[in-house]
């Protein structure tokens, strides 16, 4: 059973539906790494409580290069 979706507000597409919500914030950040331009727009809902989760803006920084 999937329970938490990642959705892109500006076309209202879902990127990925997923049964935990570290698998959808994993997702996420894969969007936001390849443009850091999407976490203006991206979210993670709760399917089963219909609510929009917050994610910490720390989180959806991309990662220094090595």
């Amino acid at each position: 059973m999937t329970r938490f979706v990642v959705l892109d507000q500006i076309t209202r597409n879902q990127l990925g539906e997923f049964p935990t919500v570290e698998e959808a914030e994993a997702c996420l950040l894969r969007f936001v790494n390849a443009d850091p331009s999407a976490a203006e727009h991206l979210e993670i809902w709760d399917d089963e409580l219909d609510v929009r989760l917050e994610i910490d803006p720390a989180a959806l920084r991309p990662a220094p290069a090595a």
